[in-house]
């Protein structure tokens, strides 16, 4: 997996539940890891928009890897921060663990709760079963 700005991957688990796998690189990232905000800080902080690494920003840009064992039946969700900043973890855990047989339903089900929940941003979402 890897990634670049504060677009996230998601490991859902049946039995395990939902873990972010990639780091945002945004401020407010940052400053959660420093200790200085909370995680519930991070969705309503106002500089939470600024990001550090993007595409398209220079000819080249560093891209974090990450190796991520997988098992059968494991869903991977990749999204933007127009679903994540409306439509918090537990929130997605709970629609991935109810439409984990069927990843366009999941997506389909995601995006509709960001844009319920007044999403304005890029919102996209794509699951996919192991």
């Amino acid at each position: 997996i890897v990634n670049v700005g504060d677009s996230r991957t998601y490991l859902y688990r049946a039995g395990k539940g939902l873990r972010q796998i990639t780091r945002d690189h945004s401020l407010v990232a940052r400053l959660q890891a420093a200790g200085i905000i909370s995680a519930e800080e991070v969705y309503t902080h106002p500089d939470r928009n600024k990001v550090y690494r993007s595409l398209g920003e220079k000819a080249e840009m560093q891209v974090d890897w990450f190796t991520e064992p997988v098992q059968p039946g494991d869903l991977l969700l990749l999204c933007s921060d127009g679903l994540w900043e409306l439509v918090r973890d537990h929130e997605i855990e709970k629609i991935l663990q109810r439409c984990h047989t069927d990843p366009p339903q999941a997506a389909d089900a995601l995006i509709k709760a960001a844009l319920h929940r007044g999403g304005t941003d890029n919102v996209s979402a794509i699951v996919a079963r192991i």
